[in-house]
Parts: structure tokens; sequence; C-alpha cells
């Protein structure tokens, strides 16, 4: 096997090239005044991890994440630089007519109110229900001390502040389409974090969102309004952009990493790239990005491993997302929002269903609509099996279609969304021993500091700064 001896020496090694990978290796080759030398490595032959789209016979499906949510400056910052931002025909903003949410409940998708005088009059909350929910401002913060818990659930929280109804109701089914995951074993802290840090400042959820809104907490990073965006071709413009951005040489797909040690504070990796040349490199830092499952696959010391078993251990239950596409007319639901999420009570076999086409242009042909349905996930997780008769069924149900699918594509995900849960603190605590103990290894990823493509950006622009300034 032929050897590459040009130089054997480098800056960082990223092994991962999805959406963290690309965006650590961005900031490098952006932030360094000195040129920093990098090598983004990836095994597989493409860009972007999950976020992947596919084009067919006018529709678009997405295999992972469906859009983008753009709240800070940094990422706006990010898609102007790449060549994705307003001035782009790339660009596609979610229609502002789509703004609806529903909720399934008792076979019936209900709006949900979008503002305070539209809760008085919905049907998803009883009278008991809306006078518990406008208590909120009176309840005190959580006391762990008192509760004998470091931490609160997810769904602890939402009873505790705003009764059972609205978790039943609006919460549970809001983190089924987030997390695909248990409100009762999600931790507040961690997979809310913001939430939480509202009560801890303000005590109360509501007085703390009026308190945002008339500018007072407000973060110098925030953009107001925010935005909900996708891509004209799909999510998958997101990457290529990004790694069309890196410097040449940089990015190697189609590898295989044969070996990984330390030495003399450094680490030294083997790896070939897809023309089968064998590179041997020396690194001052080595950032991996890998979901937490993979871990363990790499060639990395039987200590770094071991002290890393809980993390390749974090629950990513499966989840599948089958996009279908009708004519127009076979579906009697006016399509008119976001989408719809379902109630545990229902025993659906739906997570949810994103209106793609009603959100976005250019996902399914003129007279044409496009739905993107969601299911199992970490209370059912063998719903991810479903066939398509099994979903078509409750499509016919819920949203009235009466006609088999002119398309259809399917993604699954045996691990897809990482749980952070109530024992996540010390899953966090044993990766930052693993790194004092490692100089120079870095761990990122959706498994750690939130799992939405805006904070995986993010946490990959900052950990590349923190590597220049270092």
């Amino acid at each position: 096997m032929p050897i590459d001896k040009s130089d054997q020496s480098c800056d960082t090694a990223i092994i991962g090239a999805g959406i963290t990978g690309l965006c650590v290796a961005y900031s490098l080759g952006q932030g360094s005044t000195n040129r920093h030398r990098f090598d983004l490595i990836e095994s597989s032959d493409s860009v972007g991890g999950a976020i992947q789209s596919t084009s067919r016979d006018g529709f678009l499906a997405e295999h992972g994440p469906n859009s983008l949510l753009i709240k800070d400056k940094r990422i706006a910052v990010l898609l102007d630089q790449i060549g994705l931002s307003g001035n782009s025909d790339e660009l596609s903003a979610a229609r502002s007519e789509a703004t609806k949410r529903y909720i399934v409940q008792d076979g019936i998708p209900i709006a949900m109110p979008g503002n305070p005088m539209a809760l008085l009059s919905s049907p998803l909350f009883s009278l008991r229900g809306k006078i518990r929910l406008l208590a909120e401002p009176f309840i005190g913060r959580y006391k762990a001390s008192k509760n004998n818990e470091a931490e609160e659930s997810f769904a602890d929280f939402v009873r505790r502040r705003f009764g059972s109804e609205l978790l039943a109701s609006a919460a549970a089914p809001f983190v089924s389409g987030i997390y695909a995951g248990n409100p009762e074993t999600l931790s507040i802290r961690h997979a809310f974090p913001r939430l939480w840090a509202i009560e801890q400042k303000h005590r109360s959820i509501i007085l703390g969102l009026i308190a945002r809104q008339i500018g007072i907490a407000n973060d110098p990073q925030q953009l107001k309004p925010s935005q909900i965006v996708s891509f004209r071709s799909g999510m998958h413009a997101l990457p290529k952009a990004i790694a069309a951005k890196l410097p040449d040489d940089s990015l190697h797909l189609g590898t295989k990493i044969n070996s990984i040690e330390q030495e003399n504070g450094r680490w030294n990796i083997v790896w070939a790239d897809a023309n089968g040349v064998q590179h041997h490199k020396n690194y001052q830092n080595l950032v991996i990005t890998v979901p937490p499952h993979r871990l363990g696959s790499l060639p990395l010391e039987e200590s770094i491993i071991a002290s890393l078993q809980s993390i390749q251990e974090i629950e990513s239950p499966p989840v599948t997302s089958l996009v279908l596409g009708f004519k127009r007319e076979d579906v009697s639901h006016p399509l008119d929002g976001f989408g719809m999420l379902v109630k545990q009570s229902e025993n659906s076999p739906l997570l949810g269903v994103l209106f793609s086409s009603s959100m976005f242009d250019h996902r399914a042909p003129e007279g044409h609509i496009n739905l993107t349905c969601m299911m199992g996930g970490s209370i059912s997780p063998h719903f991810a099996d479903n066939d398509d008769q099994v979903v078509l069924d409750e499509l016919q149900k819920l949203l009235g279609v009466s006609a088999k699918p002119v398309f259809r594509h399917k993604t699954s995900w045996p691990r897809a969304i990482p749980q952070y849960s109530l024992d996540y603190q010390q899953k966090l605590d044993s990766i930052k021993v693993c790194e004092q103990a490692n100089p120079g290894l870095h761990l990122a990823g959706n498994y750690r500091g939130g799992i939405s493509v805006t904070d995986c950006m993010l946490n990959g622009l900052e950990l590349g700064k923190q590597i220049i300034q270092k």
C-alpha cells in the first residue's frame, strides 16, 4: 500500500464530517491568522452525516433534519459567508401561513392555540387545566434538596409548573417531536436548558418569557425574530456549502482509520484515503465527532474506550422517516400548518407528521403534497418498523388520505437521537475527565450541548475558536 510522506505533522485531526465536524473545520479555517492545518477525516463518501436529501420526480425527501432555526447571529453570518443567505436562490424560508401546530386528540387534529385568547377557547384543555396553567407565575423554583433528587425530569417540571393536562396535551407530544423521547426520563436541565435557565433566573416561565419579549433578558447573539429555513435542494445544501469553503486538501472522504496512538503529548494517526494511500501523521489536537455508539469502533487506546463506556451507552432510540407524496385532491385536510404531533394516549403508530410541502416550496410538484411521517422513539420503538399500510391507514383516519402515494422514500435510523436522561450530568463529567486525562482530545456532537442542527453548528464553531486560542 502506498504511503504519503509529504507531510508528517498537522495541527488538528477531525474525525467525522457531520455538521459538527464541518463547523469545527470551518472555524479553524476561517479563524486563524496563520493557517491552521487540519485534516477532516470521514469514512463515508459524503459530508453531512444524518443531513442528507433525496430529490426524485419533483419530490424532495429529507433523511434526517427537515429545517434549520436561525435564531443566532453567528448562524446568520455563517450562512452569508458560505453563500446560503437571503441573497441566495437556495435559501427557502418557511411560509408565514404555515404556522399552525396540530395536536391529535380523540382522533382529530386540533390546532394549538397561537395566543392567550385562543388558549381560553381551545378544546385541548379543560377549564380546570386552563386555570392551572395561568397559576404558573405563583409556582416556586424546583428545590433538589427537598425532593432528594439532583435532577428533575421534563415531565415533572411541566406538571409542577403548568399541571398534568398541559403535559399530556401539549408538552409530551412536543418532546416526541423533538427528541422522540420519553418526558419522564429526560432531564429538564440538560434536554431543555433554556427553559431551566428561565426558571432559575425569573422563577416563572411566563414572567421570564415576558421579560425576554420586552428586552430585559436578551442574549446579545439572539436574532429577533428567529426564522425557520431550509434550502431549495434540501438540507444537504448546508453541509455541502460548508465543505466547499474548506481549504484545499483538508477534507478526506471514504477513509479508513487504522490506528490512533498518543506519543509525547501528540496524536499519531494512521489512515488510508479513498485511493488506498496510507497517511501517517502527527497531530496536536484530536476532535472526535462521530455518534456516541460508534466511539468503541475507533482504534483508540483501551483506557480511553473504557473511560467513555457510559457515553457509548447513551440511549438513542430508533426512528423512521417515511416521506409520502400524494395528489392534493386525495387529501381532505387543509394541511394549513407546520404539521401535527400525536398524544401518547392516542396509541398511534405515528409520532407526528410534517406538512413538508406546506412549510417550504419545492417539496412536491404542482398539484401534489408531501408528508413526512415520523415513527419509533423511546416509548414505542417497535413502531419504527411499521409497514406502509399501517401508516396509510393512520393518515386516512387523521388527514383524510383517500389514495395510494405517488412517491415514497423511507429512511430508518436504528440509533437516532441521543437522550439527555436523568443521569446525563454523570456522562458529561466522564467526558470532561477523559479530555483532561488526554490533552488535545475533544469530543463533540449532538450528544453534547444540544441535539438541534443549530446547537451542533454553534458548538462546532465555538470549539474551533477554542482550539485556535489555546
